[in-house]
């Protein structure tokens, strides 16, 4: 028999070999089958059993390229807690004894009076056709002017979060609106927008007083509940004002807009942290387009001053703000409600308080109990694809990293990513925003953006790309690559209430008050030399722990590379009966049958080879003879 059939018959009896003792037990009773009925009945059931197995190990490993992972909530006790940043803004943006400062346009929407006009040097205060409407004396604290009537009792009212923003907002449900962002590079002098659409450019004496009629003319519309206001689909005309407002403020130079606005020391009264006096120092001051000046507490934006830690609960060893809010100096038709706006948040993250701040009241006392929470997530490739940025590369993707030098958030990143396609597809800036192509966030823009040229976003047709741009945001249709930052820090906790000053204490708060200075003499005493109602000008505000026990949420790893073994080794057990001993029983079987097929190669090449050796002697030979014959 040649050397195919040996290797033939050897690798044959090999695997009837192996058969007859397979671990596999379909292959036993394939061979031990007596009739050939039997045999294909096993034969189909075996191929039937791999075939659902290997779908069901297909699925398993499907799920581990899935990385799923599990959370886990625990509770630990701290006996330092670091303690959170506190940002406050009276939500009254811009003080009325400051609407000359402000501009004339302003002025003229917001009926400054006729002596701060002409300081200001308004002209053409009244609307064609003879209608005054900047010319009328600003209200008293909490009224409105006579040009713009307050919203009667069936006009909708309620804290001034998003009214007047000039981030994306187009009135879809879905998709989460960038409001604006503290600080502008708006010039000083340049021209603002005086309207949303088909307004007049050429003329800027009329076209401030056709604002000032359309402002006055709205807010009519809506205190009067008129049926033109409640039309579905049409914007409100109240939000419509402040809209208008908020394209003027956000234009405004940021030295204006800070001078304008109230300021700290008029703001606190007085303020303790764990029993301690607390002062200007301790607050970082930044500018926000809807409220104005703002102030944050232990911020951490300077690496100089030491964050604040709390080592026991209660109100006496946390934050005690008394605050006065200057009611006299709100503008009735831009600040419907009256009190500041508080954020409490992490250090080292700018703060929004149009998006996540909260209101409190005069005349009260508010106090936030709070918890600290941790949340750490797994990074790439888990379903979070969350991200640790460094400062510097925070910067590529935040605007507001490089002007305020913070770290990375989500909403930072999403408001950068709006005004990076504002930039790049109107060739302007919302003021709102920083928009100097100088950040790291808008570098990549230069090539096609001409960086001397970029002004903030006035005329109708860039209002209208701007519009289009908010859509879209809203929408999600933006690449915007704003991943989850792998470790935050949350502050959840609960607020009560209670009547602040209480009678008997009133008259010491005065007393007391009286005796620090002329300053705040002048918060109780008023030009006719009456004490200014509590519930008008005076709040207490407290922020403390009321446990120090920290909650931790953690991602972990819920399938692993042993739970797969498992499973694949479950599925491969339960349908055909292997283990991982069986395997390396057919394991050996294949190394058994590459090692015969090798040697039966070599001797099969060594066969080739001896034919051709012996025909080289024999020509040697051959020639040798010849030689001795000549």
């Amino acid at each position: 028999m040649d050397g195919k059939d040996d290797r033939q018959d050897t690798v044959e009896s090999m695997a009837l070999a192996w058969a007859s003792n397979s671990p596999v037990n379909g292959v036993q009773n394939i061979i031990r089958s007596s009739s050939r009925i039997r045999a294909i009945f096993w034969t189909l059931l075996l191929f039937g059993c791999l075939g659902i197995m290997i779908e069901q190990c297909a699925e398993v490993i499907g799920k581990y390229y899935s990385y799923p992972v599990d959370t886990k909530l625990s509770f630990t006790h701290e006996k330092k807690v670091k303690f959170p940043a506190v940002t406050i803004c009276n939500v009254n943006p811009i003080k009325k004894s400051m609407l000359a400062r402000a501009g004339t346009d302003i002025g003229a929407l917001l009926g400054a009076p006729p002596s701060e006009n002409v300081d200001a040097g308004i002209v053409g205060t009244s609307a064609p056709g003879g209608s005054a409407t900047a010319q009328v004396p600003a209200p008293s604290a909490g009224t409105a002017s006579s040009a713009t009537p307050t919203p009667s009792a069936g006009a909708p009212s309620g804290p001034s979060v998003a009214s007047g923003t000039t981030a994306p907002s187009t009135g879809a449900p879905a998709g989460p609106a960038p409001s604006a962002a503290p600080g502008t590079t708006a010039p000083p002098g340049s021209p603002p927008p005086m309207g949303r659409k088909k307004r007049a450019v050429t003329d800027t004496t009329s076209t401030t007083a056709a604002s000032a009629t359309a402002a006055s003319n709205t807010t009519n519309s809506t205190s009067s509940g008129s049926p033109r206001s409640k039309v579905p689909g049409q914007k409100n005309a109240r939000f419509q004002f402040r809209e208008q407002f908020g394209h003027l403020w956000a234009n405004l130079d940021p030295e204006t807009r800070i001078d304008v606005g109230h300021d700290l020391d008029t703001m606190i009264i007085s303020c303790t942290y764990n029993g301690q006096v607390c002062s200007a120092d301790n607050f970082t001051s930044f500018n926000n387009h809807v409220f104005g000046n703002c102030f944050t507490f232990n911020s951490g934006w300077d690496s100089t001053q030491t964050i604040a830690t709390s080592s026991q609960p209660g109100p006496l060893y946390g934050l005690s703000i008394e605050m006065y809010i200057e009611q006299d100096e709100y503008i009735g038709d831009l600040t419907e409600s009256a009190g500041v706006r508080v954020q409490i948040h992490p250090q080292n993250i700018m703060s929004f308080p149009e998006d996540q701040g909260f209101n409190i009241p005069p005349a009260f006392l508010t106090s936030i109990a709070l918890k600290r929470l941790e949340i750490t997530r797994q990074p790439h490739p888990y379903p979070s694809k969350c991200v640790n940025f460094t400062r510097e590369q925070a910067k590529e993707r935040s605007v507001f990293s490089s002007v305020y030098n913070v770290d990375y958030s989500v909403t930072s990143c999403l408001k950068s990513c709006y005004q990076y396609y504002v930039i790049k597809d109107c060739k302007c800036g919302d003021p709102s925003y920083p928009f100097e192509l100088k950040y790291e966030a808008f570098q990549n823009l230069s090539g096609s953006v001409n960086a001397t040229n970029l002004k903030p976003c006035s005329n109708e047709t860039q209002e209208e790309c701007v519009e289009d741009i908010k859509l879209q945001f809203s929408r999600d249709e933006l690449s915007c690559d704003c991943p989850l930052s792998c470790t935050d820090i949350e502050y959840k906790g609960g607020s009560s209430f209670a009547n602040w000053p209480s009678q008997q204490y009133e008259q010491s708060l005065y007393q007391t008050l009286g005796a620090e200075g002329t300053h705040l003499n002048n918060i109780i005493f008023g030009g006719g030399g009456k004490a200014a109602a509590p519930s008008e000008n005076l709040l207490k505000l407290e922020v403390y722990f009321d446990e120090l026990n920290l909650q931790k949420v953690s991602e972990f790893e819920s399938y692993d590379v042993f739970s797969l073994l498992a499973d694949l080794g479950g599925q491969v057990g339960l349908w055909v009966g292997l283990s991982v001993i069986a395997l390396f029983e057919v394991v050996e079987l294949l190394m058994d049958v590459l090692k015969l097929a090798f040697y039966k190669c070599v001797a099969i090449s060594k066969s080739k080879k001896r034919p051709h050796s012996r025909q080289i002697k024999m020509q040697c030979t051959v020639s040798e003879t010849k030689e001795d014959v000549l």
